[in-house]
């Protein structure tokens, strides 16, 4: 009678250097969260983009307004004369 081999045995023989598939899928993951965590650091933020876009966006607006003529005539910023009662 033939005895089946075992995985635990020493003749059998596995995949890739002698591990298991298990193993193999943990150390690509961890490969992918590295580079992930790599291209995070390295590559800009959208968000940023966004909120860069966003002030630009605003700063323009702003500057539109102070360009605008005022309806109401000419208007002076300064320190007017004080007045006697």
């Amino acid at each position: 009678m033939k005895k089946h081999k075992n995985e635990n045995e020493d003749d059998y023989v596995r995949p890739i250097y002698r591990t298991s598939f298990g193993e193999i899928a943990i150390v690509v993951v961890a490969a992918f969260c590295t580079l992930a965590l790599f291209f995070m650091m390295i590559l800009p933020s959208p968000f940023a983009k966004y909120e860069k876009a966003q002030a630009k966006q605003a700063q323009e607006t702003r500057q539109k307004a102070l360009a605008a003529p005022i309806p109401g005539g000419e208007v002076s910023v300064g320190i007017s004369p004080a007045t006697r009662k």
